[in-house]
């Protein structure tokens, strides 16, 4: 049996940067005149911080099995399972920012997109000819099940 399990989320070296910067400069300002007062009832300041743990919280937990791929978005009570026969098509591509206008689980002209970050994804294309983009940091890891899954696919349905 063929298995790979993928957990991605938004978090990057330039969401780290960012974060710091903006809490570090909201900091600062209110520091800097001597006044923790001000910091502690500054709404801007703690929207900001609940706004970077919430991202930071996300994940996209992604398995492939025999039954078929399984989409966990954490936290949000979003659980999918995409079964091999239901599927036409898959096959790993880029894809742009421009196409779904984000990442995250989202709606553009190619179908649904469920992705954290990077320009890399898995395109599912069903027998109902709905569309689903399911990204991806690792398309070898995803590529070797694909090949294992879609070619037992094939075995049944020449049967």
């Amino acid at each position: 049996m063929n298995y790979f399990e993928e957990s991605q989320s938004f978090i990057s070296k330039w969401t780290i940067v960012i974060a710091v910067l903006l809490l570090g400069f909201l900091s600062y300002r209110f520091l800097e005149g001597g006044n923790l007062s001000l910091l502690v009832e500054n709404i801007g300041f703690w929207i900001m911080l609940l706004i970077f743990i919430a991202l930071f919280s996300i994940r996209l937990k992604t398995t492939y099995d025999a039954e078929g791929i399984h989409i966990h978005f954490i936290p949000f009570v979003f659980n999918r399972v995409y079964k091999w026969e239901e599927m036409d098509e898959a096959y790993l591509r880029k894809y742009s920012l421009m196409d779904y206008g984000g990442w995250g689980y989202r709606f553009g002209s190619d179908g649904l997109a469920i992705t954290t970050s990077g320009n890399k994804g898995l395109q599912l294309k069903f027998k109902t000819g709905k569309k689903v983009l399911i990204g991806t940091q690792d398309m070898d890891a995803v590529q070797r099940v694909l090949d294992y899954y879609l070619s037992q696919e094939r075995r049944k349905s020449d049967v």
